[in-house]
């Protein structure tokens, strides 16, 4: 007998096996992204399409050996992983999406911040080797998606709610009046048409099954000998981007977007997707751990985007050099710059305080894209002493009058050009002033010189009045209410920039509704549409 009674006779052992099973129940049963540790820290979580899994893999490999970065990745289905994401409550970091529609429907739902495209998709015919051979044998020619619905070929394809490639498929079968065949073998049974659930395995079900065919990704299929590809003249002009969003609920949204900016990279993860088949993105940005970026802005524009671009820097993980003077002295500088005989980086971006200074640049820059309007006034001191009323009384000699310089700065262009049409310009600066005209490079500076009682009115832009710093409560607005009386403010990015989408994100940031309230706040009119 033993002495010391039955193992579970004893009810401190029993009660602490049970706390130790569920225990080790709990461990199992939890998600195991949120088990999954490296040594630097919990890894990322990755979506990415089941297509792109080996390319991706390779990359995220590489990654990990540079920098230390684990990612633990769910492969499926592009709606596959979309609805594990929503199911998840948004958790994880990165989406990789082979479509444009599931990566929409994520960001339009709030589950997806920053798209990053990383490389482009081809849907291409394919059929296994040995079946084309017979069918060139019978004479058999397969020119059109017609032709091989009409052939004894059965049609393979992903699930059009599952998989990227199903949804192609789909669009291209709709637009050749094609779907409804498909669709009447499958509502049939008919052995002549079946689904499967993503793209690999469409690949394998062809190469393994004599007599079949389908469509898939160009880089699924290339790569395997055991396949003929046929370029489809239906399938000529489609192509679905390889795209990278950075979910809202990223628990390190640097990380996520450093990640994203690898992947898209052409001299780094695009040199795998290259070599897996992938075409790559045109202009993708340059790899840089930390990038280094300038943007030449408007003096005007600091009060509206100074905020959201410190914001941003953090986010990216970026390094901002940005540049607020008048348009005039930034032109002047990028000139200078391109002649050789400045050392400084030409900028990245240019946000212009009006049209006529990104003009003088244009042929270094995309085309520019409005934002917003900022109309010029008259401001004078609380009350305003002197009476003034329009810009006529600019003309009288008593008055100290404040504008800003017509090479410098876009206000000074502007304010000349309509002093100018309205024949006004002789009577302003004539020489009998008993009051001689004060030029300052930037409307800011006319603003302290009012603060300070220097001058008697100023003609400046209304954001100038209304921003935090300007001492709004001690200055009085005369609107002039005159058409051409605007400034309209125009982003472009540098043609050369190695950087094109990163500041695409920054532009994205800027219109933003946050952002656009605090421009409206400051007395800009809006002009960005959203897209």
């Amino acid at each position: 007998m033993n002495p010391r009674g039955p193992f579970l006779s004893r009810p401190w052992l029993v009660t602490g096996v049970s706390i130790v099973s569920i225990g080790v129940l709990s461990l199992l049963l939890a998600s195991p992204w949120d088990r999954k540790k490296w040594d630097g820290g919990q890894a990322l979580r990755v979506y990415c399409a089941a297509g792109m899994t080996l390319p991706i893999g390779e990359i995220l490999q590489e990654y990990e050996q540079s920098y230390g970065v684990k990612a633990e990745v769910d492969y499926a289905g592009s709606g596959v992983l979309l609805a594990k994401i929503r199911a998840r409550g948004g958790a994880g970091d990165l989406y990789l999406s082979a479509d444009a529609a599931h990566m929409h429907a994520a960001r339009n739902s709030g589950l997806v911040a920053e798209v990053i495209p990383i490389a482009m998709l081809r849907p291409v015919l394919i059929v296994q080797s040995k079946t084309w051979k017979e069918l060139e044998k019978k004479g058999v020619k397969l020119r059109s998606l017609k032709d091989v619905l009409e052939s004894d070929l059965k049609f393979v394809l992903a699930n059009p709610e599952q998989a990227s490639i199903g949804q192609m498929t789909k669009e291209v079968l709709e637009r050749s009046g094609l779907w409804e065949m498909v669709q009447e073998r499958l509502r049939s049974r008919s052995a002549r048409a079946s689904t499967v659930d993503t793209v690999n395995q469409v690949v394998q079900m062809v190469r393994t099954s004599e007599g079949y065919a389908g469509l898939a990704w160009s880089a699924n299929a290339e790569p395997l000998a055991d396949l003929h590809i046929e370029w489809l003249p239906e399938l000529a002009s489609a192509r679905e981007p390889l795209q990278a969003g950075v979910l809202s609920k990223s628990r390190d949204p640097t990380a996520a977007l450093r990640l994203a900016r690898y992947l898209a990279a052409p001299d780094r993860g695009g040199k795998i997707l290259k070599k897996h088949h992938y075409d790559l993105i045109d202009d993708a940005d340059t790899w840089e751990e930390t990038p280094t970026v300038h943007l030449s802005a408007g003096a005007m524009l600091h009060p509206g985007i100074d905020e959201v671009i410190k914001a941003f820097e953090k986010r990216e993980g970026a390094d901002f050099k940005t540049s607020y003077a008048g348009c005039g002295l930034l032109v002047g500088q990028m000139k200078t710059t391109k002649a050789g005989k400045n050392s400084s980086h030409f900028p990245d971006a240019y946000f212009a305080c009006d049209q006529a200074f990104l003009d003088d640049v244009q042929d270094w820059f995309e085309t520019g894209i409005f934002i917003s309007q900022n109309p010029l006034v008259l401001v004078t001191p609380k009350g305003n002493p002197k009476g003034i009323r329009d810009l006529t009384d600019l003309g009288r000699a008593d008055l100290r009058v404040g504008l800003a310089h017509p090479e410098n700065s876009a206000l000074g262009k502007l304010t000349d050009r309509l002093l100018k049409r309205l024949t006004l310009y002789d009577k302003v600066h004539a020489a009998e002033r008993s009051q001689p005209i004060v030029f300052t490079d930037a409307a800011h500076l006319l603003i302290n010189q009012m603060r300070v009682g220097a001058l008697d009115v100023a003609v400046v832009y209304k954001s100038n009045v209304l921003s935090a710093e300007s001492g709004k409560d001690s200055l009085e607005v005369i609107a002039l209410n005159l058409p051409d009386a605007v400034a309209r403010q125009p982003f472009a990015i540098s043609l050369e920039s190695r950087h094109k989408y990163l500041m695409r994100r920054l532009l994205q940031a800027i219109v933003a509704p946050d952002n656009a309230a605090r421009f409206r706040s400051l007395g800009f009119s809006w002009m960005h549409e959203a897209k």
